[in-house]
């Protein structure tokens, strides 16, 4: 039996970036020399009833407005999934139920703030604003938090138990856990490098239509694997999807100018991917346990428009690359591995 070809109908991003547009495409805000942006709101009364508004966090208005702007763009009123993949989940909700126990003694507590620190509330909130009763998961595995939440749309659209899945990652900020990542080296970084918050929904979908984004052809996860064992991987995603290395026209990698960080990559890069353009992203949209699932949407953004705009580029050249195929490849301290083939329709 064939593989069923999945489509990811549509995609839809809040971030450091202009909110809802694809206007980074062609003029991305650059920050520079700051340590961490928050995302760029969009006017969520336009999108949501104050009086509901109100009882959400501002991640949780962000993952319902993306939400149904990607069923919206799909021509969809319900989805037969929805699948979160979170790093921290509303940690700003956690935090503020914390600083109660210890500024108040425990006493004069608010339920809001506990109710809406765990993390599968995204996608709860969600489902309950869509009244979808599909369904429901959210994966919490750090810097591929958004791979596992993929990975199970994927297998789950394949073996025909599901027709279409909102799979989406979220992730947002605070001074508490920056604090934190900084004191152990978790994030550190250049000038040109960032902590920031990201919150993607996509659609996916065995169907195409007119407006469909790009196909998602395989995913391949991997827990601390070999140089062997990680280049085997990358062979068999390329046979098993009829291509190999000289049609893939980019990588996308995370760099974030954290030598750690970025050492794993381009030390791969000669003999993983030898010759292949690399291009990155975080530099426009910043770091987070959810960049990821910005990874995916810039992919499908540029295999959509037919080309990688030249500030994509890694080589520093101002023309810009063909998008016919674009491979990512994500890892979260060198432990987990991911490689996603997008392809153009």
């Amino acid at each position: 039996m064939p593989i069923p070809i999945i489509y990811i109908r549509s995609a839809r991003q809040i971030s450091v970036q202009q909110p809802l547009t694809d206007d980074w495409f062609d003029n991305p805000i650059l920050h520079r020399d700051v340590t961490a942006v928050r995302s760029l709101d969009p006017n969520f009364s336009e999108h949501i009833p104050p009086l509901v508004a109100r009882r959400m966090c501002t991640l949780l208005r962000r993952a319902v407005v993306l939400s149904r702007l990607a069923l919206r763009d799909a021509n969809l009123e319900q989805p037969d999934a929805i699948i979160s993949g979170t790093g921290l989940g509303c940690i700003q909700n956690t935090e503020r139920f914390l600083h109660a126990i210890h500024d108040n003694g425990e006493q004069y507590l608010q339920p809001t703030y506990f109710m809406q620190s765990t993390h599968n509330i995204i996608s709860a909130t969600i489902a309950i604003d869509l009244k979808c009763h599909a369904y429901n998961t959210t994966y919490v595995h750090r810097g591929t938090s958004f791979e596992n939440a993929l990975l199970d749309a994927l297998l789950r659209l394949r073996s025909g138990s599901i027709r279409n899945a909102l799979v989406g990652g979220f992730d947002e900020l605070t001074d508490d856990y920056l604090q934190f990542f900084r004191r152990t080296g978790r994030w550190q970084f250049t000038p040109a490098g960032f902590a920031g918050e990201a919150a993607v929904s996509l659609l996916l979908d065995g169907q195409q239509d007119t407006n469909t984004l790009c196909r998602l052809d395989d995913l391949r996860l991997l827990y601390r694997p070999t140089p062997d064992q990680l280049s085997a991987s990358l062979h068999d995603l390329l046979t098993a999807n009829g291509c190999s290395l000289d049609d893939i026209d980019a990588v996308l990698i995370g760099l974030n100018t954290n030598p750690d960080n970025d050492r794993v990559y381009l030390d791969a890069a000669p003999w993983l991917y030898p010759g292949t353009p690399l291009i990155h992203y975080k530099h426009l949209f910043g770091e987070s346990f959810s960049a990821s699932a910005l990874a995916h949407y810039v992919a499908a953004t540029c295999l959509r428009r037919g080309h990688i705009p030249s500030h994509l580029r890694l080589d520093g050249s101002a023309t810009s690359l063909p998008a016919r195929r674009i491979l990512i490849h994500n890892h979260s301290m060198n432990k987990t591995h991911t490689l996603t083939l997008l392809t153009a329709c």
